[in-house]
Formats: C-alpha cells, sequence, structure tokens
C-alpha cells in the first residue's frame, strides 16, 4: 500500500485532489456569491421598478383622495405579483389592503437590502406627492422564490463541481497512465540490463521530451556500461591467463632448478665415482697381467674388470646428465640420415610384433648437433616408448619435420626463442603417465619399472642432451591412450 502511494500516478492523483480541495471551494463560493449578488440585485431592482410605476399609477390616477380606489389599488398589488404588503399612510390615517390580515400592518420594516431581517418579506416605501397632499406608500414583496431559486442555484453549482471533481480524477488517471506506461517499460528494460541481458536495448518511445531524454541518457549509459564490462571481462580474462602461464612458468623454471640441481649432484657424484673406479680398473689390470694364464683367480678379476667398466658407462651416462660434455657440436645441412641410422638400431632393438611408422620430412633444415648424441637421444626415448607399450595395438610413430616456434609457444618455454626449429616427435599408444609422473620422469634413477628392469637414466640422458644442444623438451601424456614427447632443437644458419 505504501508503495502505491509513492507511485507517479497516486502522486499526480493525490496532487490534482490537493489542488481541487483548495481551489473548488474558493471557486464554489465564489460562484455561490456571484449567483446571490446577481439574484439579490435583479429582485430588488425588480420590485423597485415595479413599485416606482405602481406609485406612479397611483399618483396620475388621483386616486389619493378617495379611500375606495386606493384599497382597490392596495388589493391590486397585492393580486398582482408577488406583493404580499401593501399599506397608504397618509398623515395620522393608515389603510392597508383588504387581503391582509389585520395584525399584519404592524410588521413593516423597512429593509435596505436583501434580506436584512430574516422576516422573508423586503419592504420598502415609497413618498407620494400630489399637489398639497404628501402620503407614502408601504409595499413588501415575499423573499422566498428568491431564496428558493438561489438554494437551486446553489444545489446546481454544487453538482457541477462534483462532476468537475470527479471527470478530472478520472482524466488524470488515463493522463497518469499514459505517461508512466514509457516510464514502467523503462524501469523493465533497465532491471533487465540490471540482471545481466546487456543485449536489451532502451527503445523507449514517448513524446514527453523528458522521458525520450531520459531514455536517451539510459541507453547510452547501458552502451557505456556494456563496452566497459566487455573490456573488464576481456582484461580479467587477459589476467587469468597471464596469471595461468606465469604458474606454469614459475613450475617449469622449478623443475628445471631442481634438474639443475639434481644434475650437479650426480655430476658431482659420477665425478667422485670415477676417481674411485679408475685405480680399481688400473690395479685390476695390473693385477692380470702378473697372473699367469691357468690362475683360478684370472676369472674373478675379469668379473671385476667387466662390472667396473659397467659401473663406469653408469658414471658417463651420469655425467651426460648431469654435465654436459664430449664431443663438440658439429654443423650438420641434415640429420634425416642421422635418424635413420638410429631408428635402424631401434629396429633391431624392439621386437618385430611392434609397429613403427616413420614420418620424416627431407630435408629438414641445418643444426649444429653432435651425431652420436642425437642417435642415443632417439634410441634412449624409442625404448622408453617401447616399455610403456601393453597388450593390443602397439605402436610407436617418429616424426621429424621443420617446425616453427611461435611467441606463443616460446611464452610457455623459456628455453625457446620465436623462430625456425627441428621437431622429433615420439609417440605410443602406450599406457601414459599421469601429471606427477610427468613431472619426475627425468630425474636420474626414477623410473615405473620392476627393480631390476632398469636403471632409470634413459630420460635423463635424454634432458641432458637437450640441454647441450640449446633445445626444449615437451611431454604429453593421457592416462589410457599414450604419450607423445617433442624434442626442439633450434636450426643454425653456421
Amino acid at each position: 500500500m505504501a508503495r502505491n502511494l509513492k507511485s507517479l500516478s497516486s502522486r499526480m492523483i493525490f496532487a490534482v485532489l490537493l489542488i481541487n480541495a483548495v481551489l473548488l471551494p474558493i471557486l464554489s463560493y465564489g460562484m455561490l456569491t456571484v449567483v446571490r449578488n446577481v439574484q439579490e440585485d435583479f429582485f430588488t431592482d425588480h420590485i423597485r421598478i415595479y413599485s416606482r410605476v405602481f406609485a406612479d399609477l397611483l399618483q396620475s390616477n388621483d386616486t389619493l383622495t378617495s379611500k375606495a380606489e386606493i384599497l382597490a389599488s392596495l388589493d391590486s398589488a397585492i393580486l398582482g405579483g408577488r406583493c404580499v404588503y401593501a399599506a397608504f399612510n397618509m398623515g395620522d390615517s393608515r389603510l392597508i389592503s383588504s387581503l391582509m390580515e389585520a395584525g399584519d400592518g404592524d410588521k413593516f420594516v423597512e429593509d435596505f437590502r436583501f434580506g436584512e431581517h430574516d422576516d422573508g418579506v423586503y419592504y420598502l416605501s415609497i413618498p407620494l406627492q400630489s399637489g398639497e397632499i404628501s402620503a407614502v406608500l408601504e409595499l413588501g414583496f415575499d423573499e422566498q422564490p428568491t431564496l428558493l431559486e438561489m438554494e437551486s442555484a446553489r444545489e446546481t453549482i454544487l453538482t457541477i463541481v462534483l462532476v468537475y471533481l470527479l471527470v478530472t480524477v478520472v482524466l488524470v488517471i488515463v493522463l497518469s497512465g499514459l505517461m508512466t506506461r514509457p516510464l514502467r517499460r523503462l524501469r523493465r528494460d533497465s532491471r533487465k540490463v540490471a540482471s545481466g541481458d546487456y543485449t536489451r536495448q532502451m527503445s523507449v518511445k514517448s513524446q514527453i521530451f523528458e522521458i525520450s531524454e531520459l531514455t536517451r541518457d539510459l541507453e547510452h549509459m547501458r552502451s557505456t556500461l556494456v563496452g566497459i564490462n566487455d573490456r573488464l571481462e576481456g582484461e580479467i580474462v587477459s589476467r587469468e591467463m597471464a596469471e595461468a602461464e606465469r604458474r606454469k612458468a614459475e613450475i617449469y623454471l622449478r623443475h628445471t632448478h631442481r634438474l639443475q640441481s639434481i644434475g650437479t649432484l650426480a655430476g658431482g657424484v659420477a665425478h667422485e665415482f670415477n676417481n674411485v673406479l679408475l685405480p680399481m680398473l688400473l690395479y685390476t689390470d695390473l693385477a692380470l697381467e702378473d697372473l699367469p694364464r691357468d690362475s683360478p683367480v684370472r676369472p674373478k678379476l675379469e668379473r671385476v674388470v667387466k662390472l667396473a667398466n659397467r659401473a663406469k658407462g653408469l658414471s658417463e651416462q651420469i655425467l651426460t646428465f648431469g654435465r654436459p660434455a664430449g664431443e663438440a657440436l658439429e654443423a650438420t645441412p641434415d640429420i634425416a640420415p642421422v635418424i635413420d641410422e638410429a631408428m635402424s638400431m631401434v629396429r633391431a632393438l624392439i621386437p618385430a610384433n611392434i609397429e613403427i611408422q616413420l614420418d620424416i620430412e627431407r630435408p629438414v633444415g641445418p643444426m649444429l648437433c653432435n651425431c652420436n648424441e642425437i642417435q642415443q637421444l632417439v634410441v634412449n626415448l624409442c625404448n622408453n616408448a617401447y616399455q610403456s607399450l601393453s597388450s593390443g595395438r602397439n605402436v610407436i610413430k617418429v616424426g621429424l619435420e621443420n617446425q616453427r616456434v611461435t611467441a606463443e609457444l616460446a611464452g610457455k618455454y623459456p628455453s625457446l626463442q620465436e623462430g625456425a626449429y627441428v621437431r622429433l616427435r615420439v609417440s605410443d599408444t602406450g599406457e601414459g603417465m599421469d601429471s606427477a609422473t610427468i613431472e619426475r620422469i627425468f630425474d636420474p634413477f626414477f623410473t615405473t619399472r620392476e627393480v631390476g628392469e632398469g636403471t632409470g637414466l634413459g630420460l635423463s640422458v635424454v634432458h641432458g642432451i637437450v640441454v647441450k644442444h640449446d633445445g626444449e623438451i615437451v611431454v604429453a601424456s593421457e592416462v589410457g591412450v599414450g604419450t607423445t614427447i617433442d624434442v626442439y632443437f633450434p636450426q643454425s644458419d653456421d
């Protein structure tokens, strides 16, 4: 209820009622005053004219000396109109109409305005002069018909005022509805916009200047807010993407730093391990030279040399991961033949029931590389892919192609720069890996195979080779689907 009283329509109706409540009484009083004055003036003017004419006729007929004629004239005055009192005074003599009661002659009190003494009769006296005869004619006229006419006029005015008030309220209700209809539509559209429907346009049409201007301003504000909202959403998306990229970069850097730390530690351990192995091999070789060929100790020492050489190979692999060294990089115009030679070794190592699919682009761009290490990288990647295969369709795909690294890809991996690269891709249809496993696959001695089935150095060596060649290795895997490893080597103009 309180809400309805605050609406524009209610306020307009209330304002009209208030204006009418103030103005209509004043207007009614003014109209009634005018009608009353007109009626009173008409009444008084009429009876005064009538009285003057009657008096003139009375004087002109020389009837002032005849009592019978005076009485007849007085009776005719009462019979001829609204006169209810007629008397004639001449000196001490007083005559009244025979149509009046005997006591009515004492009621005469002359009136100077309509309804002065509230007796319902307007009394007036008219002096007469005929020769030496002076007399006074007293007449009284009934005020009641005029009062009735005034009362009827008052009722008519009040009826007109009430009808006017009713028609005004109805018109105000209709006009307020027409005026507030575009405002209601505007409110409905604005609520739609506020609820998130930014495509909702403020298209309210109105002949009222203020409403049309308000609609235009709200539409301008809506379009401005939509533009601001779009920019904010774009900035939020950009910031979220930048934050995601930053988190990925942090994870990548932490992973790189961890591998560098592990590599430094592993390199130091391998170096010290070599310092221990070298004297063992030397003294064992010297002991073998001093022993006769048929000595029963020789097979045992030869076994020691074999195991020491095996340990030496492991330490060299650790050094490859921790401290990439070895032969210098050479300019290679096309490494496709190097990959072909590596795949021939892979084919000899992997059972025949494993399908190997090659997709090698010829030629690929020139690059600085160590061909032996590239072959070792391919063999290790293919061997790792083979180890992940299970029952079913076992396929290993090896691809080599020129690849243009975009700014987007370079932003994800700090080791990459925008430009020309050679991409080596090895994918399999094996069991795949989860994210926790992917984070550790390059750690030395980390393996998912059973104890004794691998050293866990294959991918560590691959990582060391990639770092040595200023490249990048990208791993994508899904459990139950397979794994894809992309290795990027920068092309060289040398």
